[in-house]
């Protein structure tokens, strides 16, 4: 495919085959240019002799944010892996980039395009990565509130790998009319990206998640939390997250929700992802969320926060009986727009205090 059929003044052309790089992006004081000097001097820090990757800054996932140490080796069994299970070991394969060049996993995706030989398109990280492009894709990585902007151009990728945060049953709902195989991930940026994958639509849908690598032993602790027991890890042999799972077998478990998530309202404590599925349902075409506000009784109270204008809402009174009588949110919030504040990296904590500043102002 030539270069000129892609929009190079706001991405970058890059075949590792032949090692060239196209772009028209030289305006050293545009916000463009800083993204693309991100996305080339991580190629550069992959490309040079070091055996550590320095600049890895972790989301989250295991409980605080810090920097990371990762090594090479690693990262390239990871990238490795993923490509192996999606059969894509071949330099003829054109990939989107449309994340953050920030995350492990625009990272990881330069990688695999790195080792393979592989021709990528760059694009800045927006809502909607496939608006004005006409060309086709083998390959793609995204969050899923920018799959759901995509849901009608979903055609032009073969592959789509979806992660970063949870898929929503509606969301989910809509992959199984689409024609692109779509794969929802699990990893960290301490486990050098995916180390488990779903298949999210098509005949061989799956609500389990399958371990890439067969180095890496999975435990719960006292919680339900995962711990992950990777034994070549560089820097620790043990990983403790905030996610609870059901684990089936050694190799396979289901993503309930994060315990750092969990809201304890009156002493009952009420996973925000359990609900969402639960009631996704009945807001099928409004992006929502379960949250939380301080309140002087409960200690926090369960919140609907709704994207868009007012609706009239069709949730069943029946629906809310039994032990989900405490699911029923006391307050019901439609706000526009206060998703796309957050739209790279899913942030509940950060929602969450964006609508309790909101709310004393009002």
């Amino acid at each position: 495919m030539e270069h000129n059929q892609f929009n190079l003044n706001n991405g970058i052309l890059i075949d590792f085959k032949y090692n060239k790089i196209f772009t028209k992006i030289v305006d050293n004081t545009h916000h463009l240019y800083s993204w693309k000097e991100s996305i080339l001097s991580f190629i550069n820090i992959w490309n040079n002799p070091c055996t550590e990757l320095i600049n890895c800054t972790s989301s989250g996932t295991t409980g605080i944010k810090k920097n990371i140490v990762l090594n090479k080796k690693y990262i390239y069994d990871s990238a490795n892996s993923m490509v192996q299970f999606l059969k894509l070991n071949r330099t003829n394969i054109l990939g989107l980039l449309c994340l953050s060049p920030e995350y492990i996993a625009s990272k990881i995706f330069l990688i695999r395009s790195i080792i393979f030989k592989w021709k990528i398109y760059c694009i800045p990280p927006s809502s909607n990565p496939l608006q004005n492009i006409a060309t086709y894709f083998d390959i793609s990585s995204m969050v899923p509130m920018q799959v759901l902007y995509s849901i009608k151009e979903l055609y032009k990728i073969q592959i789509l790998l979806i992660g970063g945060t949870e898929i929503t049953r509606n969301l989910e709902k809509k992959l199984q009319t689409v024609s692109t195989s779509c794969y929802h991930t699990y990893g960290l940026t301490e486990t050098a990206g995916a180390i488990a994958i779903r298949k999210a639509n098509g005949l061989n849908k799956s609500n389990y998640y399958t371990l890439l690598l067969n180095n890496i032993n999975l435990k719960l602790d006292y919680r339900n939390c995962l711990k992950i027991n990777y034994d070549k890890m560089y820097y620790q042999t043990s990983i403790q997250t905030n996610d609870i799972v059901n684990l089936l077998y050694k190799n396979e478990f289901i993503w309930i929700g994060r315990y750092d998530n969990i809201i304890n309202s009156g002493g009952i404590k009420i996973s925000p992802e359990v609900v969402e599925k639960q009631i996704s349902y009945y807001i099928p075409d409004k992006k929502f969320i379960i949250s939380s506000i301080p309140d002087k009784i409960l200690g926090e109270k369960l919140i609907l926060l709704i994207e868009g204008s007012y609706c009239d809402l069709k949730i069943p009174h029946y629906f809310f009986t039994g032990y989900k009588k405490y699911w029923k949110p006391k307050h019901i919030y439609f706000i526009q727009n206060f998703l796309d504040k957050f739209l790279i990296k899913f942030k509940r904590k950060n929602i969450r205090e964006h609508i309790i500043k909101m709310l004393k102002t009002i």
